[in-house]
């Protein structure tokens, strides 16, 4: 199944010429790889809300498109939606100003930890992944860990032992998050990694949600070679 998904993302790449995947793409893949995301609907046509309906609200609302590497620049992710009505009238906006794209509905995610897995293709090294305190400010205080594929549980735990903000798997201030969860996340991306390296440019989940029994990937984009 896992190579479905993945030949799914080859064949959109060669149809449309893109190497950036749109995350309603990239989600699947994940999932198909036993990474947890959100549940979420995929909206082409205006009858897709109507699947929104099984969703647990609070929703997001996000434009799905190889055109926006970075959604928030674009004002294309719409937190704490309360309601179907309200993510009908949503959802219409976001057409008049994305077009035709596709658009995502996910549950949100409650509290927990940001934190940030990825897949990083370097010209010396070759294919390396990449954890750290995620969130939208990760490009500022870049609190990361850098390995060479492949790795081992330990190494994951090296890893998070040399990040500045490592207490906040310790239990800092009564924070609860899943280590063990995250430490498994990691092992998959790096499974992902070795798999199809040779198409992956790059695989960002940022955030991943850590809460005290689960570790979530909320936003996902991947980039072909």
């Amino acid at each position: 199944m896992s190579g479905k998904s993945f030949q799914r993302i080859l064949n959109y790449a060669s149809a449309t010429g893109s190497k950036v995947i749109p995350e309603h793409l990239v989600k699947p893949f994940l999932v198909n790889h036993g990474i947890t995301v959100p549940s979420y609907v995929i909206v082409k046509e205006p009858s897709d809300l109507k699947r929104a309906g099984r969703l647990q609200f609070p929703v997001v609302l996000k434009v799905s498109s190889n055109r926006f590497v970075h959604k928030t620049d674009v004002e294309g992710v719409l937190l704490n939606i309360r309601d179907s009505s309200e993510l009908k009238r949503s959802a219409a906006a976001f057409r008049k100003r994305f077009g035709a794209e596709p658009l995502l509905v996910e549950e949100m995610v409650d509290g927990g930890v940001e934190a940030i897995c990825g897949l990083i293709h370097d010209e010396d090294f070759g294919m390396c992944i990449m954890i750290g305190i995620g969130g939208i400010y990760a490009e500022i205080y870049r609190d990361v860990s850098i390995r060479v594929l492949p790795i081992s549980k330990a190494d994951v735990l090296e890893m998070i032992s040399e990040l500045k903000g490592k207490k906040l798997f310790e239990g800092f201030r009564n924070i609860r998050i899943d280590k063990a969860a995250f430490t498994e996340l990691v092992l998959k991306f790096s499974a992902i990694g070795e798999k199809y390296g040779k198409h992956i440019l790059g695989l960002d989940a940022n955030p991943v949600i850590l809460g005290k029994n689960y570790a979530t990937v909320v936003d996902a984009k991947m980039i072909l070679k």
